[in-house]
């Protein structure tokens, strides 16, 4: 079961010892989407606005995460491992030299602050459809 979805299933007022889960002392394990061969697992993942994803390359190949230019609310901003300001330039940097790879067990995280849809992917393996979605809900 996902982090997320387990401490969010557990209900308030109940205590539940998660070893590493919360710290991110010494050798947790924390992300909240891992990378195979060629697909992001989970595929789409849901949160609330404030969130910061943690994605982890939990493969042997390199990947990207860059969000689709126009696949995300027109509020939020364009992200991608590498730090890149578009698809475009993330694309090119990969062409070039690999920018913004994630070797096994990089990670690369984003914080997600307005709600909606954010679809993203990875660029050396997009022809294998290696996409993924985040939905950020409002926080209520």
């Amino acid at each position: 079961m996902h982090r997320r979805t387990f401490l969010a299933t557990v209900g308030a007022g109940t205590t539940v010892a998660v070893a590493g889960c919360l710290d991110g002392g010494a050798g947790a394990s924390e992300y909240d989407v891992g990378m195979s061969i060629d697909s992001f697992r989970p595929e789409e993942l849901t949160v609330t606005a404030g969130t910061t994803v943690t994605w982890r390359n939990t493969s042997s190949h390199g990947h990207t995460v860059t969000a689709f230019q126009d696949a995300y609310p027109d509020d939020a901003s364009f992200f991608a491992s590498g730090e890149f300001e578009s698809q475009a330039e993330a694309e090119q940097a990969w062409e070039s030299d690999n920018g913004g790879v994630l070797k096994q067990g990089d990670t690369f995280e984003h914080e997600f602050t307005v709600p909606g849809q954010y679809d993203y992917f990875c660029v050396p393996h997009l022809s294998a459809g290696m996409v993924g979605t985040v939905r950020v809900e409002p926080n209520e």
